[in-house]
């Protein structure tokens, strides 16, 4: 056991083990005493606090030896073209599977497009061609690459899988920061949801005519907002008849927690894309947004525009009503607050049949004019909460473009453990509440990173951040 490395003092067994009960607990001896009293008694010996640090820094080197490299299919080929600061690659289509991936620096606005996805799992492979080398590619990543060449003639693309040397924790420290950067300068932003069905394919058409009836349409400029709900609700429903044959039949699956048109576009919203953490960013980030599923797409505006119609965004950012919802609906939730998002970037717009409803929407959640921020509480409780990563420090380094403290001071290093990066927003304003935080956001987060229960979250902050306690008393 590791353990044993530590046996030159009791001193160095006690901080071994307090550290292992926060970070690695299937690892910590289960001895006769407990860890709550081991730990206090590691409090006791009364260290000097930089020699704490040390031994923090080589028990995390000993412990994160063991974590599992993420499996990445370009490595070899990024290895030989490390990039320089500032610097990112872009992947250039030569044919349907034959590519260039080459350096470029973001400060010269060089085009491409940007992808987000889902990574999937590691199987069916094909044999692509990158700078003249053999690569095995992930099958859903190469038919996803094919279908955006062939329909959307896209030639120059971003995408984290190929353009990130998966495997070097230095360059992913590098480039992650980079990420807010790469998707607000993409010309465009591609939401690749998967392969089509006959399902969602309805629910394509359906948003699409949808959105061409509202363009085409105007409303008498008499209508109040309930009027132009009823009206737009109504084109709807005539829409969906005419392109299913029959309207949508109640189901035990419907959320009643939503209007009754929103649960026929499930086969848009459940599909597990919008459960993943790092798209909130990519997609508030991005000048424009295309979904895709197959060969159908539609704009991201298309889709919310939709909300705008028949609900109050405000709902998107309350994590009670987010409680609320049958796990199958949260991802509609997770557009509505992404939507949110994205107008905050741009306030001053408004669309001619928006008028009135949206006005109404900023004065109840006050959110006009407040620039491109999110509040800690609206990332944490409806974001960090319910969408899954592979490495829980991306429950914040995936939020660091949005959260103003955070893009701001916070360092992003893939080499720090679970527990470090959550003390190093703990102490940029997590449990202020002025700032939007306080002990039950922080709580939301420690368990969201599957730091433990909220008794060792206490004794985190008693160990580390006893300036904290003493604020609470």
């Amino acid at each position: 056991m590791h353990l044993r490395r530590y046996q030159s003092t009791k001193l160095h067994l006690y901080r071994a083990w307090a550290y292992l009960v926060f970070t690695r607990p299937s690892l910590v001896y289960e001895g006769k005493k407990s860890h709550r009293s081991c730990y206090h008694r590691m409090l006791d010996c009364n260290y000097p606090k930089q020699q704490q640090e040390l031994d923090l820094q080589s028990l995390q080197a000993l412990y994160t030896s063991t974590d599992q490299q993420v499996p990445h299919d370009c490595a070899a080929i990024n290895t030989a073209r490390p990039c320089n600061v500032g610097e990112i690659r872009l992947l250039t289509f030569c044919t349907q599977s034959s590519f260039t991936l080459e350096k470029a620096c973001l400060r010269d606005d060089p085009h491409y497009v940007a992808i987000s996805y889902r990574w999937g799992n590691a199987e069916n492979f094909c044999d692509v061609l990158i700078n003249d080398r053999n690569v095995k590619l992930r099958g859903h990543v190469y038919a996803m690459l094919s279908q955006l060449h062939c329909q959307h003639q896209v030639t120059r693309v971003w995408i984290d899988m190929i353009c990130i040397n998966q495997n070097d924790r230095n360059e992913k420290s590098v480039q992650v920061p980079l990420m807010g950067e790469i998707y607000s300068k993409a010309a465009q932003v591609y939401a690749w949801l998967g392969e089509t069905d006959d399902e969602t394919s309805l629910v394509f058409d359906v948003l699409t005519e949808f959105r061409d009836v509202k363009t085409e349409v105007s409303l008498p400029i008499q209508f109040d907002a309930a009027e132009q709900l009823s009206c737009h609700r109504q084109r709807f429903r005539e829409i969906y008849y005419n392109k299913a044959g029959t309207l949508h039949e109640k189901r035990n699956s419907d959320d009643d927690m939503l209007h009754e048109e929103f649960n026929w576009l499930r086969p848009l919203y459940i599909r597990c894309y919008w459960r993943r953490v790092w798209i909130v960013q990519e997609l508030v980030l991005a000048k424009t947004v295309v979904v895709c599923c197959g060969d159908k797409y539609i704009n991201f505006d298309d889709i919310y525009g939709l909300s705008l119609d028949w609900g109050s965004f405000e709902q998107g950012f309350d994590t009670g009503t987010y409680q609320m919802l049958k796990p199958e609906s949260r991802g509609w939730n997770t557009i509505r607050a992404i939507r949110g998002h994205r107008r905050r970037r741009e306030p001053e717009v408004e669309m001619p049949y928006q008028v009135g409803l949206e006005t109404a929407w900023q004065a109840s959640t006050g959110i006009a004019g407040q620039g491109d921020g999110a509040m800690l509480d609206e990332v944490i409780g409806v974001y960090a909460q319910h969408h899954g990563c592979r490495e829980p420090k991306d429950k914040v380094y995936g939020f660091c473009e949005l959260v103003p403290q955070w893009k701001e001071k916070l360092v992003v290093d893939y080499k720090r453990s679970d527990l470090e990066v959550f003390l190093d927003v703990a102490n940029l304003g997590l449990f202020e509440t002025q700032k939007h935080g306080g002990w039950h956001v922080a709580s939301q987060l420690w368990s969201a990173m599957g730091l433990g229960d909220r008794e060792k979250l206490n004794d985190c902050i008693s160990a580390f951040l006893p300036e904290i306690c003493h604020q609470r008393i």
